[in-house]
């Protein structure tokens, strides 16, 4: 995975996006650990653009995925945290 930070004319790094995410869209997992009760349940990825950030979006029980945008249904993971929760599933 080749990461790469652009430059400007002002020497300020610009935005950096990963070209090969490992995750992909559509990947589930399930949130059991932690002390946020919020966090936990099925979760999905929605976006994989910044990874090794991962906008992840809540899966109700009848599989249909939240389209709120509160922090309640749509998060931030980290690729490290969702490893985590792929582990503890199996």
């Amino acid at each position: 995975m080749d990461i790469s930070k652009k430059l400007t004319s002002s020497k300020t790094s610009a935005k950096v996006e990963c070209k090969y995410p490992v995750l992909p869209n559509g990947q589930n997992f399930v949130v059991s650990f932690g002390s946020q009760q919020s966090l936990h349940g099925n979760w999905q990825v929605v976006d994989n653009v910044e990874a090794p950030f991962y906008l992840c979006s809540r899966v109700f029980e009848n599989g249909i995925l939240s389209k709120r945008r509160s922090a309640d249904h749509r998060r931030k993971f980290f690729e490290a945290e969702i490893y985590l929760a792929l582990q503890k599933e199996s």
